[in-house]
């Protein structure tokens, strides 16, 4: 009998001392209502808390990229979505887009999908190409946003500056809205296809997006190495009659890089070995291979264990 209690009173010491898998509520921030990055954000959390034991996860709306990387390196979430260019702004202190101040707080998990920068206008409109946006109303989205920044590059290779338009500083909804009002000549939206917003204004009144020529891409990408030429098939939206090359970048999930490796390895592992559970149509191009690329900051070691567990990383 005394054996049998040592043996009770070892097992319960064990268990004692073995750490409990239970986790800290956590946050993702995404973007506004109306775009890619707050639906599929919302979906991702409800995988994890579907897949992952005791881990809550609560979803918030934002400005966008930008605001997502300082609301992670201010702790009020500790995951996000962000463009891979504003991703690698915030590693170098671009002083343009972070005013010379580093934020090396977070890390990657992957990558989801492709962004692409898409101009919109109505189709009857006489704007043709990104010149002719001088003098125009133009939203090039909320401020804080990966759409600003793009606006501000695409207008550079025309050799435009916000000073050459009428900037609205606007989210995707916003945008949809005040277009549909007349309040804007165009409006900038970098996000996959095809974006919520810009199908609601389609199903009002016939679009079509601004494309690049070959040597407006080749000349964006002499200075943004980032971006990656895509084609927009004709009738995406609703009114357009042509194809046309829109420039693109990655979609990535990042964290803050002092979430437990483990948390991060089940999410990793959950995400994109269940993705098929999901809904959204975001869900057809997010795999691990996908994921590795268009990285331009580390992995976090949770999702690297998971890459290098399933041979995509050395």
């Amino acid at each position: 009998m005394k054996k049998l209690i040592a043996l009770l009173l070892a097992s319960i010491l064990l268990l004692a001392a073995a750490p409990a898998l239970a986790w800290d509520p956590v946050g993702i921030t995404t973007g506004g209502t109306a775009g890619t990055y707050y639906p599929l954000g919302g979906e991702i959390a409800a995988l994890w808390m579907k897949h992952i034991k005791d881990l809550d996860v609560s979803v918030q709306s934002s400005g966008g990229s930008k605001d997502n990387i300082i609301k992670i390196n201010n702790g009020e979430a500790e995951l996000g979505t962000v463009q891979n260019d504003v991703m690698y702004y915030a590693y170098q202190g671009d002083k343009d887009f972070f005013n010379g101040e580093v934020i090396d707080s977070f890390v990657a998990i992957g990558s989801l999908y492709p962004e692409l920068v898409q101009v919109v206008v109505a189709a009857d409109s006489d704007i043709k190409t990104i010149e002719d946006l001088k003098g125009k109303k133009v939203s090039v989205g909320a401020v804080g946003s990966g759409v600003y920044f793009n606006a501000v590059q695409l207008l550079e290779m025309a050799g435009l500056t916000l000073d050459d338009i009428q900037p609205q500083y606007l989210s995707f909804d916003e945008s949809s809205t005040s277009f549909q009002n007349r309040q804007l000549d165009a409006f900038f939206i970098t996000a996959g296809l095809p974006n919520p917003a810009i199908m609601d204004v389609a199903s009002r009144q016939e679009v079509r997006l601004i494309g690049l020529t070959d040597d407006q891409m080749k000349a964006l990408q002499e200075k943004y190495s980032f971006y990656v030429p895509i084609e927009v098939e004709a009738e995406t939206y609703k009114g357009m009659k042509e194809p046309v090359s829109v420039p693109s970048m990655n979609a990535v999930l990042i964290c803050n890089k002092d979430l437990p490796e483990e948390l991060v390895y089940e999410m990793t592992k959950v995400l994109f070995e269940n993705k098929d559970e999901m809904t959204h149509a975001k869900k057809a191009f997010i795999s691990a291979e996908y994921a590795v690329g268009g990285i331009p900051v580390p992995f976090h070691p949770g999702a690297e264990k998971y890459f290098k567990e399933i041979g995509l990383l050395k």
